[in-house]
């Protein structure tokens, strides 16, 4: 069984922490990234399974800075989901960090 690898996401969550711009477009690692949100302390973003985005999304979450709460809308599975997840905990450690996501 060939069970995709998700190392990329943890460079991924912090280039999207770190971006210029809650409001924009960008490859990474073979996918797509949107990011949208209207103010500066919020961010929707979702993630296509190949730079075209019409090849379906691999995961769709949003993030607000201010409160430092991460609502996971869909990932394509747990492993995912837990690799997300990580990956914003590692980088908000002790800060009052929080998880919410469909399935609640």
């Amino acid at each position: 069984m060939n069970r995709k690898r998700y190392k990329y996401i943890h460079r991924l969550v912090e280039k999207i922490t770190t971006s210029p711009s809650n409001n924009m477009e960008f490859n990474c690692y073979g996918h797509l990234v949107h990011l949208e949100s209207e103010t500066d302390c919020y961010v929707s973003v979702a993630v296509y399974h190949t730079t075209d985005r019409y090849s379906g999304e691999l995961a769709d979450f949003s993030f607000d800075y201010w409160t430092h709460e991460l609502y996971v809308e869909y990932a394509e599975d747990e492993r995912l989901f837990d690799a997300i997840v990580r990956a914003f905990r590692d980088i908000y450690a002790g800060s009052g960090f929080s998880v919410s996501s469909y399935e609640d």
